[in-house]
């Protein structure tokens, strides 16, 4: 049964054929070519075509296909395996915020001794597209993370990994035992990169748990640091583009790295596990 709700009554939406879904009050959604769904309204977008555009998707799929965070992944896995307990073995998850689907393949699969049903939701349509045209066991739309299209208490974890929280959110669509887990950037992260563009290299901060307690109790924080070696301009240019510094910088600075064969650059990223306050 699927998990997804209605963005105009919120009623459930299910299946009506193979190439469409609609809710009880009939409004129906249609199933793009590529087998996602479109699930914000036009009155719910901030601009005619929000979130991540088509070069910096394809940039992002172009360097995390290259295994560079893998070691990321692994914690990930590793993580949930041992220090997060469920009380089924069927588990849905959702990576929100999922760009093209890497992090929600490769992370909520194959978890030991469980089976995911995964779902992935993105503001940008580029992302989303490109998620549900490569990994077509899971299920991606399009929405926001600030007006989730699904059902209260469904869902029992969720993956953010560098993208925007909504803690009233999680905190609805969860199961009462469920998890979130929030990836963040630490305060070395990229240094090598930010160094070759700015004068003052500032540590990155973060405000995840101070935002998510709010609605959560913080049962674990990890720290995944590792260092990769990129040995040729291409990627690392796949890698400047994933970033701020690529769409924020001047091209003088910019060349600074555009013009290197080869870097080694530090990945330091932050962990959060959340789960819902005991009280409620």
């Amino acid at each position: 049964m699927s998990i997804l709700t209605c963005p105009y009554c919120n009623t459930a939406i299910q299946p009506a054929n193979k190439t469409t879904y609609r809710c009880e009050n009939n409004h129906s959604f249609d199933l793009a070519k590529q087998g996602y769904l479109n699930l914000l309204p036009v009155n719910k977008k901030k601009s005619k075509d929000p979130g991540d555009n088509e070069m910096m998707i394809l940039a992002r799929r172009n360097f995390l296909e290259l295994g560079f965070y893998d070691p990321l992944i692994l914690r990930i896995k590793k993580l949930i395996n041992e220090q997060l307990s469920f009380r089924k073995k069927a588990v849905v998850a959702l990576d929100a915020g999922c760009g093209e689907g890497y992090y929600s393949e490769k992370a909520l699969n194959h978890l030991h001794g469980l089976h995911t049903t995964i779902y992935g939701t993105d503001i940008s349509k580029h992302a989303v597209k490109n998620a549900a045209k490569k990994y077509k066991n899971n299920t991606y739309f399009v929405s926001s993370i600030y007006d989730l299209p699904i059902a209260k208490r469904s869902t029992h974890l969720i993956l953010s990994v560098f993208s925007p929280i909504m803690p009233a959110e999680f905190k609805r669509i969860l199961s009462s035992k469920g998890y979130a887990i929030v990836v963040s950037p630490a305060s070395n992260h990229l240094n090598e990169m930010a160094a070759l563009i700015y004068e003052t290299v500032k540590p990155h901060t973060t405000t995840v748990v101070e935002n998510m307690s709010v609605e959560f109790d913080h049962v674990l924080a990890e720290r995944c640091t590792f260092t990769i070696a990129i040995k040729n301009a291409e990627d690392l240019l796949a890698l400047l583009k994933m970033t701020p510094y690529y769409w924020s910088t001047g091209i003088e600075r910019l060349e600074n790295i555009t013009n290197k064969n080869e870097l080694s650059v530090t990945c330091d990223f932050n962990i959060d596990i959340f789960q819902k306050k005991r009280q409620q």
